[in-house]
């Protein structure tokens, strides 16, 4: 009786040790024969769970192998499914069918029997494209955090199986983290790129709400939104190293890591010296260090290649003005800045302190003569109530435009009790 029981107790066991190949057999013949991907995810599901409850080493090599590639295709055909009730099986599906595929390679390398690893590669170059295309899809609903990793895994993926450089990927992944604010990851990527002497292609098209230029990760992608009429004027083409410079430039800023900045700056303007997005980074850079006089030649190498950009005419008034004390040519910065946009409220307001400035020397001039010299004081006292009248146009518009701004309000109040209007000064004291 003992024999017997000792003998049952061994058969009882038995399937502990081999139930994952019947299982891998039945999912093949479910996949391959009856193309019923629902049984064939059953199947090896529950392959995977007889595996993962032994040491690998009691799996037959060929076993493991036709598993870890099994478990790929199966998952990837539910993913590519276009049967709601096939594709709803496994929401992780995709991500199960790298699992597979990349492990079998890993596996067979290190066996050094490639029994699955060609059929492999090709299912990943498939399945590399269908990740990217979920990353684009997550970018489009505001997922950087999930458009990034899938981004940066078909970059990996083709890389490191297929050999392939799909710097696009790579350059994708890099917007990505920047928009999720991990500047950090963006700020490697962006390098990585310039050691590749990435070119890129840019697809950019006009908001048709704003006006704003729009840049898109795909053709695909700006072609929807055109259709969709969110955007106008689609556009495509272009050297992006510009671009990749500047975002290093920035964001070594951003980083703390000046020679990092300097260097990349440097190399950017040699390379690209019309670019206006560099020739602004190396004007903060100039302001920075107090080299005004580069500054302004900086300024109007940007006003040569964008002269309708008021911003560029400002600064120069400003280093002109606060910097250098050249209010004169400060003052036709200003204008020129007004000009092309005459509610531009800083440059109103910068205007006005330099009449208001001039104001002020007049007098100290008053406050400088003897009581004796009425005459002359009379004769500044106009003169500098002329100057207040002439900046109070400016110091009123600019309240209009910005009135929660102290300084124009302050500026403004001045004005009106120096020109003796006392009802309008207390007017804008109770507003």
């Amino acid at each position: 009786m003992k024999k017997l029981i000792l003998f049952a107790v061994l058969i009882v066991g038995l399937p502990a040790f081999a139930q994952e190949k019947p299982l891998i057999s039945s999912a093949v013949i479910a996949i391959d024969r009856n193309n019923d991907p629902k049984a064939a995810k059953e199947y090896i599901d529950e392959a995977e769970s007889v595996i993962s409850s032994k040491s690998l080493s009691e799996v037959r090599e060929k076993d493991l192998a036709k598993f870890y590639f099994y478990k790929g295709l199966i998952n990837y055909r539910i993913h590519q499914s276009e049967d709601p009730a096939i594709k709803g099986l496994d929401d992780k599906a995709l991500d199960k069918a790298l699992d597979g595929f990349t492990k079998l390679l890993a596996f067979e390398k290190q066996s050094g029997k490639e029994r699955y690893t060609d059929e492999a590669i090709a299912q990943i170059n498939s399945l590399a494209n269908a990740i990217a295309s979920r990353g684009i899809e997550a970018s489009a609903n505001k997922n950087p955090e999930g458009a990034y990793e899938d981004f940066l895994q078909t970059y990996n993926l083709k890389k490191d199986v297929l050999g392939q450089t799909d710097t696009s990927m790579y350059y994708n992944a890099a917007i990505m983290a920047q928009q999720m604010k991990a500047y950090d990851k963006a700020l490697a990527v962006y390098q990585d790129l310039l050691k590749l002497d990435y070119h890129g292609t840019r697809f950019r098209a006009i908001k048709a709400e704003t006006g704003d230029t729009v840049e898109f990760l795909s053709p695909r992608q700006m072609e929807i939104a055109v259709k969709t009429g969110q955007v106008t004027n689609p556009m495509s083409g272009g050297d992006i190293r510009p671009d990749l410079y500047r975002s290093v430039v920035y964001l070594a800023l951003d980083q703390g890591d000046t020679a990092l900045y300097k260097s990349s700056l440097a190399k950017g303007r040699e390379m690209f010296p019309e670019n206006i997005d560099l020739i602004k980074a190396e004007l903060q850079l100039f302001f920075d260090n107090g080299e005004y006089d580069k500054a302004l030649a900086n300024l109007d190498r940007a006003i040569a290649a964008d002269p309708k950009n008021p911003l560029m005419y400002y600064n120069k008034g400003v280093i002109l003005q606060n910097e250098m004390k050249r209010p004169a040519e400060a003052l036709k910065a200003y204008e020129q800045t007004l000009a092309i946009d005459p509610e531009y409220s800083d440059a109103l307001y910068m205007t006005s302190i330099i009449y208001l400035d001039s104001a002020n020397v007049i007098g100290d001039q008053m406050n400088e003569l003897p009581i004796s010299a009425q005459k002359k004081y009379k004769a500044l006292e106009t003169q500098r109530t002329e100057v207040f009248k002439v900046a109070l146009p400016y110091l009123e518009k600019a309240y209009k435009l910005s009135p929660e701004d102290v300084q124009v309000k302050n500026a403004l109040g001045q004005v009106y009790r120096a020109l003796k209007m006392y009802e309008q000064a207390k007017g804008l004291l109770e507003e």
